[in-house]
């Protein structure tokens, strides 16, 4: 009879963890998207588990790689407006140096009447050879894809700069060889004005480009 009574106690024990077991997975469905187990399942609402670690892999390694790439695309975009920002400074530098070594001692020998036909013929030969390289040198300097659109156009509007620049300048050369022969007043006030234009074209070139060089040393600090 007692055999019977304790089977019977028992039963109605396992009955009893059993209904709260349950209760208490029933209190735990409204949580279940912010609580984690010891043994790192997620429980879902729906009553399924899943590994948090290898969904945590995931996540990570998707976000990672993403990253990766735009680091990769921004290191390139970056090394590209560097190389591209120098490349843009040295022709402003070679526009005004060739002016400077050719052009200025020219001019220097005129005023003063001391100018040799022979001399001046060279002169001005070399800078208009001078100016030709320069201009194809410009034309050359090809806009990377990987830039933005506005600074593929700012880009451009300096290669349009710079080749109004050196035109300005080879401009100013044609009217000072006709000052040469020629007592016209007229020429003298052409040249300088396409010796200022030449100069305002460079100093836009040297704004806009030290502009983006900063923008991109900018973007690098942030990184």
């Amino acid at each position: 009879m007692r055999q019977i009574l304790l089977s019977i106690f028992v039963l109605f024990l396992i009955g009893c963890n059993q209904n709260e077991k349950f209760s208490k997975a029933e209190d735990l469905s409204a949580v279940a998207k912010t609580h984690f187990t010891a043994s790192n399942l997620i429980i879902t609402t729906s009553g399924d588990t899943a590994n948090n670690t290898t969904n945590t892999r995931a996540v990570n390694g998707n976000f990672d790689t993403e990253n990766l790439m735009k680091n990769n695309m921004s290191d390139e975009t970056s090394e590209s407006l560097e190389l591209l920002s120098g490349r843009i400074d040295e022709t402003c530098d070679d526009i005004s140096t060739v002016w400077d070594d050719n052009f200025v001692p020219l001019y220097s020998a005129y005023q003063f009447d001391n100018l040799e036909v022979e001399y001046a013929a060279d002169e001005i030969t070399n800078l208009n050879e001078s100016y030709v390289k320069l201009q194809k040198e410009v034309e050359s300097i090809s806009v990377p894809d990987n830039l933005s659109q506005g600074e593929k156009l700012r880009i451009q509007e300096i290669k349009d700069d710079l080749l109004l620049a050196i035109s300005n300048r080879t401009l100013a050369v044609i009217e000072f060889k006709s000052m040469l022969g020629s007592d016209e007043v007229s020429h003298q006030a052409f040249m300088d004005i396409h010796i200022s234009n030449s100069n305002r074209y460079l100093e836009e070139v040297k704004t806009v480009n030290a502009e983006l060089a900063l923008q991109n040393e900018a973007l690098v600090t942030a990184k």
